[in-house]
């Protein structure tokens, strides 16, 4: 049993439960906004792609973010007299915004991965043969959430001076 207990500690590193939180958080979002209102079935995909920013901004903000702070001591690494209230602000701006753009790109990865279907296999541009669900959503999410944090990351190491 102690075999099975230290593989599965090994496994389950901080990073890994961190991106897991971030795929369930990503499917709920996707779940209850997606198919629980009439924001699914709307055609104008800047509405779509708004709104689920915007809840997927509030939701990391107000759950995800300070359960990783906590748990995993995960997120900005700041002198507290850099925390103040208009940091603050602009640090949940910039995470709304943030998320837009992240649900942008899912929604082209999505946009994309149906034209290429459609393309191969001969359907109709109408023809979507990979819906938007939670769990592929939630893949996407982390993805490119993952993406992203990386290429900040290489920004930040090339820009800062030695």
């Amino acid at each position: 049993m102690s075999d099975l207990r230290y593989r599965l500690q090994v496994f389950f590193t901080e990073r890994r439960i961190a991106l897991i939180m971030r795929w369930w958080a990503a499917g709920a979002v996707y779940f209850f906004f997606g198919w629980g209102t009439n924001l699914g079935n709307q055609s104008s995909l800047i509405d779509f792609v708004f709104s689920l920013g915007v809840a997927m901004g509030l939701l990391n903000m107000v759950v995800v973010h300070p359960v990783l702070k906590m748990a995993f001591n995960i997120g900005p690494k700041r002198p507290p007299s850099y925390n103040t209230i208009s940091q603050r602000i602009s640090d949940y701006l910039v995470e709304i915004i943030k998320n837009i753009g992240f649900m942008f790109v899912i929604a082209m990865i999505y946009i994309a991965l149906n034209s290429a279907i459609n393309l191969a296999f001969g359907f109709s541009d109408e023809t979507i043969t990979i819906p938007g669900e939670p769990i592929l959503f939630g893949i996407f999410y982390v993805l490119t959430h993952t993406l992203f944090e990386r290429l900040k990351l290489l920004f930040i190491e090339k820009v800062r001076p030695k």
